[in-house]
């Protein structure tokens, strides 16, 4: 609110000096405010306003900003058919400049629109289109952001062999930014889709892989969620003792770290192996030795 209170000020003393360029500049800022804060129709007529003034100055950069600035007011406002309305207009400005960061902001904002109105072909259609730009353009960021909405959507269309493909080519984005957490994760997902299949040694693979990343990267809770992953894997391929081993692992890591549900849980499991307390101990100091 106090920023609002701010920019309504510079505008009155920006208004004193006539509506110019660097008034209509303060008075989008304002409109951005009043969208972050929910204002929706006085952030509307605010921009109804800028639009009037770029279109009087032949500006189509600041034409198809304004139209952005409505896409993300109309799908805040859950009028979805407006954004992509707006974004569209926006969207075409963009192409015929070649503005590219514009224009995956906009594709974004029309997939998303299209995801809430559950045209799911079409907003799979618009995040293809814009992960071929950020390809294009190797912005991996944005790229990443289009996997994730159609892994979504085709996880809703429960298309498991495109969602796969999908999570690979995450996991060649994260290895590029060197992003740990999200190497991690991508090949949990993968080694999930593959034990879903019933693929075990696919999904062991997949498992083992992430768990050594959270290894080297010493992160507590991904070891303790890959070591159970890597188990329960071993457990299905018949390999008792392995998966118990693996188990037991986990447990010793979630101690270390405090973590009392999963504590819980891996003792549960240890105890479907015919492990009494006594057993755990003994087995978990033969761990340590």
């Amino acid at each position: 609110m106090n920023l609002i209170k701010q920019s309504k000020e510079r505008l009155d003393d920006l208004e004193k000096i006539g509506k110019n360029s660097e008034y209509i500049k303060e008075l989008s800022n304002l409109a951005l405010l009043q969208i972050e804060n929910d204002e929706f129709e006085a952030s509307k007529d605010n921009l109804l306003i800028c639009l009037k003034h770029f279109k009087k100055q032949h500006d189509r950069l600041g034409k198809a900003a304004v139209y952005g600035l409505l896409g993300t007011l109309y799908f805040k406002s859950e009028l979805y058919e407006e954004s992509i309305k707006n974004y569209e207009y926006a969207k075409e400005i963009y192409t015929e400049l070649n503005q590219p960061g514009e224009l995956i902001t906009c594709l974004k904002g029309i997939g998303n629109s299209l995801i809430k109105l559950n045209r799911l072909e079409e907003a799979s259609d618009t995040f293809f289109k814009c992960t071929a730009i950020c390809s294009d353009h190797n912005d991996l960021y944005n790229f990443l952001d289009c996997i994730g909405n159609l892994i979504t959507i085709y996880e809703d269309l429960d298309d498991w062999d495109v969602v796969y493909q999908l999570y690979q080519k995450s996991l060649e984005a994260f290895t590029k930014l060197k992003d740990y957490k999200g190497m991690i994760v991508t090949n949990f997902n993968l080694g999930i889709i593959k034990k879903k299949n019933g693929e075990y040694d696919n999904a062991l693979n997949y498992f083992k892989s992430g768990t050594n990343i959270a290894i080297d990267s010493n992160f507590a809770e991904f070891i303790v969620r890959g070591l159970s992953y890597v188990a329960e894997s071993l457990f299905y391929q018949g390999k008792m003792n392995e998966s118990k081993k693996q188990y037991l692992r986990a447990l010793k890591v979630a101690r270390k770290v405090k973590m009392d549900n999963a504590i819980i849980q891996l003792r549960l499991l240890l105890n479907s192996f015919g492990l009494n307390e006594n057993d755990i101990e003994k087995q978990l100091e033969s761990l340590r030795n």
